[in-house]
């Protein structure tokens, strides 16, 4: 019986996903783990591996198709004669398979060279002509890039086998094009001559919120396509992640009702430890250490102490309590703000954290994102005080039940016991939750927990 090949979920809040190519085609074998198609998200563009070895059946979903994640893509047959087929190359990161089970889902790297690797057969043509034809593939993704920018590809270098123009190339292109002088007329006449793109509607209020009527917002959004570009007005078609953002942000605002509470938090044994500490962690151990893996350590604890917080709600009005801790971590990158997940954070140690965070928002930084990166998150942590804000309200990303922003960490006059007055390195913590799953008293004892561990740090500090 044929294997069916399904469609991945891109990201936490992706229903659905879109097939960029195949680069299999019908009848062609394929190795377990082996690139098969292209997948195309908001956020990351992925290649997609099959989850068995044996011969490409049957292609359900054709490129450029857009589908619900778990929807069948393709067929593969399976082969017990698995000597006919050329030896498989290892996966280049964790077993990839598509995305069936959430909490198990592997998922493939985001990089272009074990695709072009994976598409030699044997049909007997000469080398010097398999490397011409390589010369001349050019990466779908990459190809979607040069359009989406305007880049004339005859002028990229590629770097992949071959030659082959990668979507890392592209990019690569773009940045040296931006930072040339002549780049801010030449994109502005680009995107004025390309034609508008339909932005997606929004999804309806749920039942019994019709009495918010954001009037303003369907205003501003339809003013802006018709004020025509001149002198004193820039019309700018938002990218693919910029409209995903949207369409989150507002969705969580229409389907959460959100509420806010602010503790502040005394870092003063924290900030003196750091400031005595952190340059001698990161020569010995290569990576940085900060504030974050502290609040995301106590985030930990307080979710053990309240698990209600680790939660979502369902469409069918439940509350699901996750017994694992995935902790999102809020990532600035220069096309907009990427959220990958560290799985299992309560299981490491402050050092740990600090690895991993540095891990992930280097791989968000690089586009180098997996699926899985992007998947299965059960409470995020945002540090805007990194930009020096004293007071940040988060959106939920949703399905979570809470979001915590962590401000800037600033010296002030407090008063301490017997109404002493002492400078302190202070910084707030503001907490936005889903008001259908706790209230006040919960999320006050969630911020209560996590402010009592944050401040029992003492002066000597084990990070290990």
């Amino acid at each position: 019986m044929p294997t069916p090949v399904k469609m991945p979920r891109l990201g936490e809040s992706v229903a659905e996903g879109t097939v960029g190519s195949w680069l299999k085609s019908e009848g062609d074998w394929v190795e377990k783990d082996e690139s098969l198609a292209e997948i195309i998200t908001d956020k990351i563009n992925a290649e997609l591996p099959s989850p068995v070895a044996g011969r490409l059946e049957r292609i359900l979903v054709q490129p450029d198709q857009t589908v619900s994640v778990g929807t069948d893509i393709a067929l593969i047959e399976e082969n017990a004669d698995v000597s006919a087929a050329p030896p498989a190359e290892p996966a280049p990161g964790p077993d990839a398979a598509p995305v069936e089970d959430t909490r198990q889902a592997a998922t493939p790297v985001m990089e272009e060279k074990k695709a072009s690797t994976s598409t030699s057969s044997g049909n007997g043509a000469s080398a010097p002509q398999r490397e011409e034809e390589e010369r001349q593939r050019i990466s779908p993704l990459a190809r979607r890039l040069a359009r989406e920018h305007d880049v004339d590809l005859s002028k990229v270098a590629g770097t992949g086998t071959g030659g082959r123009v990668r979507k890392e190339d592209i990019l690569a292109y773009v940045e040296q094009r931006q930072a040339a002088p002549v780049s801010a007329t030449t994109a502005t006449t680009t995107q004025y001559a390309q034609p508008a793109r339909e932005v997606p509607q929004p999804a309806a209020a749920p039942v019994g919120a019709r009495f918010v009527a954001p009037v303003p917002e369907p205003v501003a959004t339809q003013a802006a396509p018709a004020a025509a570009p001149g002198e004193d007005v820039e019309v700018v078609t938002p990218s693919r992640m910029r409209l995903a953002i949207a369409e989150h942000m507002v969705r969580s605002k229409r389907t959460a009702p959100h509420a806010t509470t602010v503790v502040e938090v005394d870092m003063t044994n924290i900030a003196k430890w750091l400031e005595k500490n952190k340059e001698d962690f990161k020569r010995r151990e290569g990576y940085g250490i900060s504030y974050v893996p502290f609040v995301m350590k106590a985030v930990c604890e307080g979710i053990r102490k309240f698990p209600i917080i680790n939660s979502s709600w369902t469409e069918d009005n439940k509350i699901l309590i996750k017994k694992r801790i995935n902790l999102g971590i809020a990532v600035a990158t220069d096309v907009g703000l990427l959220v990958p997940t560290i799985y299992d954070s309560d299981q490491y140690t402050l050092a740990g954290l600090a690895k991993q965070i540095a891990a992930v928002a280097q791989r968000a930084r690089t586009n180098k994102l997996t699926i899985q990166d992007m998947q299965n998150s059960t409470f995020v942590v945002n540090n805007p005080g990194t930009f020096g804000t004293i007071i940040s309200v988060p959106i939920i990303n949703q399905p979570n039940a809470g979001i915590l922003s962590m401000d800037a960490v600033v010296k002030r006059p407090v008063v301490i016991e017997e109404d002493a007055i002492a400078v302190r390195s202070m910084m707030f913590l503001c907490l936005s939750f889903d008001h259908r799953i706790l209230d006040g008293a919960g999320a006050g004892g969630f911020l209560q927990a996590v402010r009592t561990k944050l401040q029992n740090y003492g002066r000597e500090i084990d990070v290990y």
